[in-house]
Parts: structure tokens; C-alpha cells; sequence
């Protein structure tokens, strides 16, 4: 009884430290907006992403990178390029629509990644996925409602972003066996940080911040420390003391979170309608990724 004891505390604080790393993640959509209203958008994420890999050098270390051959190499710059397409269409998103809904629809990716498993890896959705991606879709219906409807330029950048995130949560689950994990993530966030520097050199007015203000400051604390290097420290570290299943339900705060600090730090406000777009897309999320818990059948996915 006590050790059983023992492994439930160990699992709830395994849980709890999984659920911070959401609140970094739903706090940067209303930082971020307020940043990139400082700087160019590209300008912003090399940045950002450069100081995330410089941490991420450091905690992998030599023995880190010895797992790395040259398959990994390559395999974390492909990976690292579709990383860099999600941040790029979820910014330029924000940049057009409001924190909350980037939130709400960047969740959308939880429940893509049953319906591509399909073709792409030849596992066919469970029923609860496809029944909860039906009230994602009926909540991002409502989320951006309109009389007459019509979908935001930027509402539609971030769903194609959500796209991009499932492909990279596939991609994870694919290649990254055999390989550090840190040193493996430092590949990727460089090849997005270089990928940005590039796209910013040759589009954008200045690469650089002009002022380092202190809201800028605090956007680099928060998106390159806590919700890029702490987050996959976390995730590393506490992800298998709890099932999978148990942690893409925890994820799912993200958000709500996003909501939360869209309405408190950027004064985001949602109709009714689009409260209940978001609720339904956080409710298709759970439902996808609860189902397992309810039938005696194995997921169609592990992840």
C-alpha cells in the first residue's frame, strides 16, 4: 500500500509539473502579439529560437551530441523546417487575429494527428477521434462565426499552423528513437532559428531589435527559457512518470490557458459563440484523447 502510495504522489507531481508547462504556453500568445508589434515577426522568432538553442547546447553537452549521427542530423533539420513552418503561419496568424483564437485553433493539432496517422503511418483514427474531431470543427465553426460567415485571414494561417504541428508531433513519434533528446530538439530549434534569420535578412526592414525594451525582454524570457527549454526539459523528464494518454489530456490546458491570459494581459474579448467554439474544441481534444480510457480496445495511436 505505501509504495503504491508512493507512485501516485510520484505521478501527481509528474502531472502537475506537465500542467506549468501549459501555463508558459497559453502566456505567450498575448506576449507574443505584444512583441511583434515591436519587431518584425521573423526578426522575433530567430531570435527567440537562437537563445533557446544556445541553452539547449548547453544542457546536451558532448555526451548529448555523441548519439547524433548523420541521419540524426538530417533528420532534426526536417523536423527543425516544419517546426519552423508552424511558428511561422501561428505568428503571422496572431499578428491577425486575436490571442484567443490563436490559442483555441493551435490546439486544433491534437486532433489532426489521428486523421494523418491514417495515411501517413497506415493506422486508422480510433471512433473517438473522429468524433472528436467533429466538435473541434463545429467549435472552430463557431469560434469564428460571422453574419454573413467568413473565416479570418488570420484565423486560417493558424489552422494551417495546427497542420504543420501535427506533422511535426508524427515526426517525433517516427524518428527519434536512438537519439538524445536534448541534443535531437537542439538541431531542430537552430534549423528554425537559421530558417528565420534568413527569411528576416531578405524580407524584413531590420533583423534585429532596434530597443530592447522591457516587454521585449520579457517576451525572450518567456518563449525562449520557460515555454521552449523548461517545456521540453519537462516534458523529457516527467512525461514518462504518467501515460500518454493522461498527458495529451493535460496539454489540452494550453487553451484554455491562451484564453485566460488573452483576456487578462491583452484585453481579448469572445462573444458567447466563439466561447463556445472554443469550449467545443477543447472538448473534441479531450474526447479524442480520452476515449481510449472507456474501451477496452488498444489506441489506434500511441504517442
Amino acid at each position: 500500500m505505501k509504495k503504491n502510495h508512493k507512485i501516485n504522489k510520484q505521478q501527481l507531481f509528474a502531472e502537475l509539473i506537465l500542467a506549468s508547462v501549459t501555463i508558459f504556453w497559453g502566456a505567450t500568445f498575448p506576449i507574443v502579439k505584444d512583441a511583434i508589434a515591436e519587431m518584425p515577426v521573423m526578426a522575433f522568432l530567430w531570435v527567440r529560437f537562437a537563445l533557446a538553442a544556445l541553452l539547449l547546447a548547453f544542457l546536451a553537452g558532448r555526451a548529448g551530441f555523441a548519439t547524433l549521427d548523420r541521419r540524426g542530423w538530417l533528420l532534426g533539420a526536417g523536423l527543425g523546417s516544419v517546426l519552423a513552418l508552424s511558428f511561422i503561419f501561428q505568428t503571422f496568424g496572431l499578428e491577425r487575429t486575436s490571442s484567443a483564437n490563436t490559442g483555441f485553433l493551435t490546439g486544433l493539432g491534437v486532433v489532426w494527428v489521428p486523421l494523418l496517422a491514417g495515411p501517413l503511418l497506415k493506422k486508422p483514427a480510433a471512433f473517438g477521434s473522429k468524433v472528436g474531431v467533429g466538435f473541434a470543427l463545429t467549435g472552430l465553426l463557431l469560434l469564428t462565426w460571422h453574419t454573413p460567415w467568413s473565416i479570418n485571414f488570420g484565423d486560417l494561417l493558424v489552422i494551417v499552423c495546427s497542420l504543420f504541428i501535427a506533422l511535426h508531433i508524427l515526426g517525433l513519434d517516427i524518428f527519434t528513437k536512438g537519439y538524445d533528446g536534448k541534443a535531437f530538439t537542439f538541431v531542430q530549434i537552430a534549423t528554425a532559428s537559421l530558417l528565420y534569420l534568413t527569411g528576416s535578412l531578405f524580407y524584413e526592414p531590420v533583423s534585429w531589435p532596434q530597443e530592447w525594451t522591457g516587454s521585449l525582454i520579457f517576451a525572450f524570457l518567456i518563449t525562449s527559457v520557460f515555454a521552449t527549454v523548461y517545456a521540453f526539459w519537462a516534458m523529457t523528464t516527467f512525461q514518462n512518470r504518467t501515460t500518454p494518454t493522461r498527458a495529451a489530456l493535460i496539454y489540452t490546458l494550453e487553451p484554455v490557458f491562451a484564453a485566460l491570459f488573452s483576456i487578462w494581459l491583452a484585453g481579448d474579448r469572445l462573444t458567447a459563440i466563439g466561447w463556445s467554439g472554443g469550449f467545443l474544441i477543447v472538448f473534441g481534444m479531450i474526447f479524442a484523447e480520452a476515449w481510449p480510457l472507456f474501451t477496452s480496445k488498444k489506441p489506434c495511436l500511441e504517442r
